[in-house]
């Protein structure tokens, strides 16, 4: 087999795991859920679970790492020189991603307290903001300035997470739209 159909056979072998576990997730609490149970409703040997991953946690570790990678990339690539004065397009992103991954983030949050994407998340939106092309020097590092980028980042993980939830009506872009306003009129 050539290491191009291993690729392929690996990736395809770990989404059937991770859409097993997600789907075993809306209908039983974590600590119900076993390798078993997962292989079983993937279709595959437990040899190929450990293959890739030692334990359930560290496929919940590995599923939230690439939630924070690609919340990274997606943020990496909104550059713009105004993020703190137009940030719509940057939460529009942000929401057309966690849209995209609705069932992924709902598992994940169900599976326990506190997950790294949702700290991770306004961590990497109050660097960017606080990176603003906009901003002098004088002003970037100023304390408030800094606390400013945290608070604003803060209550949109919130916000998110709170839409998760189901504290929070409306669509995801409605969410994009109220945050972009909210710090529009606060900058």
């Amino acid at each position: 087999m050539s290491q191009k159909a291993e690729y392929r056979n690996a990736v395809r072998s770990k989404k059937m795991i991770r859409d097993a576990f997600i789907e075993l997730l809306q209908t039983k609490p974590l600590e119900k859920i076993t390798v078993t149970g997962i292989v079983e409703k993937a279709e595959l040997n437990r040899g190929t679970f450990y293959a890739h991953y030692a334990d359930i946690n560290m496929l919940i570790q590995s599923m939230e790492d690439e939630i924070v990678q690609a919340l990274y990339d997606l943020l990496s690539d909104a550059e713009s020189p105004y993020l703190l004065k137009e940030p719509l397009s940057l939460f529009l992103k942000i929401s057309e991603y966690l849209e995209q991954n609705k069932e992924l983030i709902l598992a994940l949050m169900s599976s326990q307290p506190t997950n790294l994407f949702i700290v991770e998340l306004p961590e990497l939106i109050a660097k960017h903001f606080a990176a603003s092309a906009d901003i002098s020097e004088d002003i970037r590092t100023r304390t408030a300035f800094m606390e400013r980028c945290y608070f604003y980042a803060g209550g949109a993980g919130s916000l998110y997470m709170a839409w998760f939830r189901g504290t929070v009506s409306g669509s995801l872009r409605d969410v994009a739209y109220r945050l972009s306003e909210i710090i529009r009129r606060g900058y």
